[in-house]
This record gives C-alpha cells, sequence and structure tokens, in this order.
C-alpha cells in the first residue's frame, strides 16, 4: 500500500512538493500509478456514433486570447480546437459552441457585447449549430446543454476549450454525472497559472494543465489527444 513520506524543506522541493512538510507520495518499487477508470475496466473509445456524439467547444472567446484571462497556450489550444471543428463538421457530428456572458454589464470580464465576450473567429459557430450561453461555471451549470442534447439522443461529448480547470473540468463531471460518456480533448484546452492558497505555492499553468487532466483522466473522462479523436472511426 502507498505510504506517505514527510521529507525537509529542500528535498521537498527538489522532488516537487509545494510547502515545507508535504507528505510527498512515494510508490513500492515496482508500482504504478493507476486510475480509477483502469480499475473498473473503462477504455477510451474505439469508435463514435455519428447521430450520438456532439463537439462542445466551451468558451473559446477573446477574453482568453486578448483581453484580461490572456492564457499561454491558448492560441495553440485554438487552433487545436479548430481541427476538432473541421472534423465534426466533416463527419455531420453536431457542434455545441458555449459562450460565458457575465449576468452584470459592469463585469470586468465577459459583460455583455464587450469585446473579450465574442466567440474566435475561427471557431464561430456556423447555422444550424447549437450556441449555449452560461454565466456560472460548465457548460450544464444552469443552462439549457443537457435538455438539448438529449432531444437530440446524443450520449458522448467530445469537450474542447478553455480554461481547463474552470469551465472545461466542471462542464466533464456535470456531464459524467449526468450519464453522458466524455472525452477531453488534451491539446484543446488551456488554463493559466494561479497563485498559491492554504498555505501552499503558487501553481504554473504547465503544471496546473497536468493535474487537471490527471484528475480527469481518473475518473470522469477519456484524455485524448485531437489526432487519436480525429482517427477514431465515426459510424
Amino acid at each position: 500500500m502507498t505510504k506517505a513520506i514527510f521529507i525537509p524543506t529542500a528535498i521537498a522541493l527538489i522532488l516537487g512538493a509545494t510547502s515545507p512538510g508535504q507528505a510527498v507520495w512515494a510508490s513500492p518499487a515496482g508500482e504504478s500509478p493507476t486510475t480509477l477508470r483502469a480499475l473498473f475496466g473503462l477504455k477510451a473509445p474505439d469508435h463514435l456514433e455519428r447521430t450520438k456524439t456532439a463537439l462542445v467547444l466551451v468558451d473559446f472567446q477573446e477574453e482568453f486570447l486578448s483581453g484580461k484571462l490572456r492564457l499561454p497556450g491558448a492560441t495553440r489550444a485554438a487552433g487545436h480546437a479548430a481541427e476538432l471543428l473541421d472534423w465534426a463538421r466533416r463527419n455531420g457530428i453536431l457542434v455545441v459552441h458555449v459562450r460565458n456572458i457575465a449576468a452584470r454589464a459592469s463585469s470586468p470580464v465577459f459583460a455583455p457585447d464587450s469585446p473579450g465576450s465574442k466567440i474566435i473567429g475561427p471557431l464561430a459557430p456556423a447555422p444550424g449549430e447549437l450556441v449555449i450561453t452560461k454565466s456560472m461555471v460548465g457548460a450544464v451549470s444552469r443552462t439549457a446543454l443537457d435538455q438539448q442534447l438529449r432531444e437530440r439522443q446524443i450520449e458522448t461529448l467530445v469537450v474542447a476549450g478553455f480554461m481547463t480547470h474552470l469551465a472545461v473540468q466542471a462542464t466533464a463531471i456535470d456531464a459524467t454525472v449526468l450519464g453522458y460518456r466524455v472525452v477531453v480533448a488534451a491539446d484543446a484546452v488551456a488554463t493559466r497559472a494561479l497563485p498559491g492558497a492554504g498555505g501552499y505555492a503558487g501553481v504554473d499553468a504547465e503544471l496546473l494543465q497536468r493535474a487537471v487532466l490527471a484528475g480527469m483522466a481518473d475518473r470522469v473522462a477519456d484524455v485524448m489527444l485531437v489526432r487519436q479523436i480525429t482517427r477514431l472511426s465515426v459510424q
């Protein structure tokens, strides 16, 4: 059984602990970490059903490229999302665009009709594609998305978007709880650095990205690269 070892500050910093005296988890020799999904025998999809799958693009808005919430990996992630969008359109897969619009006109970010609230040009909705507006965290948080998907008998969601640790993660968790199968596109999401909390050091964007993706992959979603998703057979 895995055990916690408390180590001095200097060594902890080398091994990756984020605060003095923090527990660093050491696995017994030969034991590799595993996920709950693996323990339950859950496997990544080997194909997708065209009429039961939806691509959900969450918060691909200018606020994250040129506004107050610029993300270090936003341009790259948006490029990969564009690949997903082209793939979904070519294969007749339902596309859902989710945009965050603040409830208050005076909001510092995502204010209604502000430049930052606009969907990024290359990912703009096409006629007939669903557009969901939210003011809470995830795409399913107090929106009509679940109802719209159930009316169309959708069972699998391919999710991409900003930010990984907020809207993307909340969408994946809420959708899984509601019974959907969720696939998160690991290279079509991005996040930002956060300050420390609770006595812990701050977290840079890359570390936060890795941690949140690993957390989702543990139980709530299949986390795959865009090239892996687009190579799946669509039936």
